[in-house]
């Protein structure tokens, strides 16, 4: 396969990415239908690559989730669902029970058998933002738990998540799921590195900007480019430490970062998902007849869908709440 190169992110770009970019017809399409000052929020990505959003996650979503995760624990058996831990993927029915009790352990794409993690990725203020910079549906293609720090050195996503068709039609969400304590390893991004000036592109080798299984570079080369690249461009890192309710967005360009845990005692619970465009969803991941069947939830303006490969999953408890 023909390598993906610079021309093929720039090609791809969302509109606000583009050069010259107007905000005008899309403030006059969108702004009477969002929940918040679309001009600032819209402003504030297009200087930093991230929005944030403070206490409009509902709290009984995190609760039910939170509660799904420790089911999930301790039914693991009786589920369908991949896990990670300390770098090992695998299904969950694979793991033995202390090791999902680790603090390391991540949940892949709860979003697919949790109703509160999928009603937690369509958020109102999450979709409808999501909806105005992709000019279409926003649709969650997959998510990550997390219950400590990640302490994960410098990335950007794309050259990892990239099943959409369209590559720069990507984003993320981040929702804490307790108040994050700046002694917990919280987040921290770079803002304004989704700026291709800033960030330029990694040369995986080839000329390819994704990470493929014959790459010549590693994440550890990636992470080294990033450090040099944002010191070279004086960006400095901000930390993020948000309360329970807050919900931060990222572009999918953005460079970021687990910062170190100073107390181990300290949990980090928190929830990720990523995003595509209804039209730069994979079509081989959706069932026959989606968007109109397949679907997992259908809220304030995007999608969770079921995946193609997934038939009759048992429901974590929260998929009991009503829509």
């Amino acid at each position: 396969m023909d390598s993906i190169g610079k021309a093929d992110w720039i090609a791809s770009q969302p509109w606000i990415d583009r050069e010259g970019a107007d905000m005008e017809p899309y403030l006059r399409k969108y702004s009477s239908s969002c929940a918040f000052d679309l001009k600032e929020k819209l402003t504030d990505w297009k200087r930093d690559g991230i929005v944030i959003f403070e206490q409009v996650v509902d709290t009984r979503l995190i609760d039910a989730l939170l509660g799904d995760i420790d089911h999930l624990r301790k039914h693991h058996m009786d589920f369908d669902l991949l896990a990670e831990l300390k770098g090992r993927q695998g299904h969950i029915r694979d793991f033995l029970p202390a090791e999902l009790e680790s603090d390391g352990v991540k949940f892949n794409s709860i979003h697919t058998i949790s109703r509160a993690a999928a009603r937690l990725s369509l958020t109102r203020e999450v979709a409808q933002f999501l909806g105005v910079i992709f000019d279409d549906a926003p649709c969650a293609t997959q998510s990550l738990t997390f219950y400590k720090g990640s302490q994960q050195p410098i990335h950007i996503d794309y050259p990892y998540v990239r099943t959409q068709t369209k590559l720069a039609y990507l984003a993320a969400s981040w929702v804490p799921l307790q108040d994050i304590h700046p002694d917990s390893g919280p987040l921290a991004y770079y803002p304004g590195s989704h700026n291709v000036d800033v960030s330029d592109f990694f040369d995986w080798g080839g000329g390819s900007i994704l990470l493929e299984s014959d790459s010549d570079k590693t994440p550890g080369q990636f992470a080294e480019y990033l450090y040099a690249r944002m010191k070279e461009q004086g960006v400095a890192p901000r930390v993020f430490c948000p309360r329970k309710g807050d919900v931060l967005i990222w572009h999918g360009n953005l460079a970021h970062e687990g910062t170190a845990i100073r107390d181990a005692a300290l949990t980090r619970k928190s929830y990720v998902t990523h995003y595509t465009s209804l039209a730069a969803y994979p079509p081989a991941h959706l069932k026959p007849g989606a968007p109109h069947s397949g679907v997992i939830a259908a809220e304030n303006g995007g999608y969770v869908f079921e995946h193609s490969w997934q038939s009759d999953l048992r429901q974590l408890p929260s998929s009991s709440i009503p829509a």
